[in-house]
């Protein structure tokens, strides 16, 4: 088993990494021919659906009918909502969104969501060192990402967010966080090379990651911050019922949503816009 993980976490590395640059580049040719819209979806492979199946193209990996984005689109109904559109790419960052993504909004936009910093905080490799290193290693990154949350991440959050408000006054904005990803120690379920002290020091991570993200929003009139600890509490990776891929036959979903997740946070999502 631990071979399996050894092999998985390498793979999800270099998937998962290797998103933020091509990922990028080939949605832009897309994204820059889009109209604008009255809905308009932003952020990583959060918004996008990875993990949900069913994948529109190789590269961003959007489900086509699994995303958060998607299924709040069917559950609101296009008639209140609409012409639509889900920018988000798995891999992206803060910058890449701002860069990327924000051509649909505009003085018509209602409604935007959005999903990010995950990515520029270094969960991947953090996730990494917790599966594959030692303890120390597990740490040393947890801190690195934690100082990175805390120093540089509200800058980047606050400037994503303002630009959003510029170029799309009229819209409420949704903001979606993060889930822990694993269980808390101590729930009777084995989880294989993530022993209880490495799920409790990156679920302290993801905690600090959820402040920082709620805080940068607090900061923004229109914006509102919807938790995903809590829509996912009892169903992370790790437990009976997982609303969260562990290690996935298709690596680049690990550690993403399932299908079951993600309607998780649609349901959320309708409950706050009403």
């Amino acid at each position: 088993m631990r071979r399996g993980w050894i092999a998985a976490g390498m793979a999800v590395m270099v998937t998962l990494t290797g998103c933020s640059g091509g990922a990028d580049e080939k949605v832009t040719e897309t994204v820059q021919a889009v109209v604008a819209r009255d809905y308009v979806a932003l952020g990583d492979s959060y918004a996008a659906g990875l993990g949900g199946g069913d994948y529109a193209d190789t590269s961003c990996l959007q489900s086509k009918d699994k995303s958060y984005p998607q299924l709040w689109i069917e559950d609101k109904g296009t008639t209140a909502l609409g012409a639509t559109v889900n920018n988000a790419c798995s891999g992206a960052l803060i910058g890449t969104v701002r860069s990327r993504q924000l051509t649909a909004l505009n003085e018509q936009t209602g409604y935007v969501t959005v999903t990010v910093g995950g990515n520029d905080a270094g969960f991947v490799a953090t996730l990494q060192q917790c599966i594959l290193g030692s303890d120390k290693t597990c740490a040393d990154s947890v801190k690195l990402a934690v100082d990175t949350m805390d120093k540089t991440l509200p800058t980047g959050l606050d400037g994503l967010y303002t630009e959003i408000r510029e170029k799309a006054p009229n819209a409420k904005v949704y903001v979606l966080g993060y889930p822990h990803l694993v269980a808390d120690p101590g729930n009777g379920v084995k989880c294989d090379s993530l022993v209880d002290a490495r799920r409790k020091t990156l679920n302290e991570a993801s905690d600090t990651l959820s402040e920082v993200i709620a805080s940068a929003v607090s900061k923004h009139p229109g914006f509102t911050y919807v938790d995903a600890r809590v829509i996912f509490a009892g169903h992370e990776a790790c437990t009976k019922e997982p609303w969260i891929h562990s290690v996935a036959d298709n690596v680049s979903e690990s550690f993403h949503p399932n299908a079951d997740g993600y309607k998780a946070y649609a349901k959320v999502l309708l409950s706050v816009t009403g």
